[in-house]
């Protein structure tokens, strides 16, 4: 019983759309008829301004730390790998705007800063070079995405851990597929 809480209160609080909320609040738009369409922090930064972009950063990256802490009260360590995994089912996937949503790398990014934050660091220090050196966002979130993976299992093995992140990180690449197409075209945007 503890564990199905966990998965519902999780994916709930990732189904809360930040991006989508701050445009209808503040700006009286529908973000996902905007530029890419998507409800995160780099349409939002594209489209309404860096405050909105930064707000939802951290509205969608500090709800995952929430879910890890009420999954680790309620579940123990297996309970913080739920919730990363349902939190962040529930950002990509929100009831809320018809299970259509966001692209998970703010939320995953919060789980593992509360998970462990060294290896989250080492993660965005892959994003973070990729980003500077191509100035292009989805290529920094796969590239990421991919390392999470390969060095997620060298550093901790195969556990229930390494598992749930990897299938989010497959599926983090998968919902980058339209980007992964327009940089094979040369169309993708750069964030600069």
């Amino acid at each position: 019983m503890k564990y199905i809480l966990v998965i519902l209160l999780s994916y709930l609080i990732g189904s809360i759309p930040a991006g989508y909320v701050i445009g209808k609040i503040f700006f009286k738009q529908d973000i996902r008829k905007m530029g890419s369409g998507n409800v995160g922090s780099t349409n939002a930064l594209r489209n309404f301004g860096k405050l909105a972009g930064l707000g939802t950063f951290l509205f969608d990256f500090s709800k995952a730390i929430v879910a890890c802490i009420i999954g680790k009260k309620l579940a123990g360590e297996e309970g913080i790998y739920l919730a990363m995994f349902f939190v962040v089912i529930g950002h990509m996937y929100s009831f809320v705007l018809n299970f259509k949503a966001g692209k998970g790398i703010a939320t995953i990014f919060g789980a593992l800063v509360y998970i462990n934050p060294v290896f989250a660091l080492t993660l965005f220090a892959v994003f973070l070079v990729v980003m500077i050196a191509s100035r292009i966002v989805s290529l920094a979130s796969m590239s990421a995405a991919l390392v999470a993976i390969v060095y997620g299992i060298y550093k901790f093995g195969i556990n229930s851990f390494t598992i749930c992140l990897s299938i989010l990180a497959l599926m983090i690449i998968y919902k980058h597929k339209d980007n992964f197409k327009r940089l094979i075209k040369g169309e993708e945007k750069k964030i600069f």
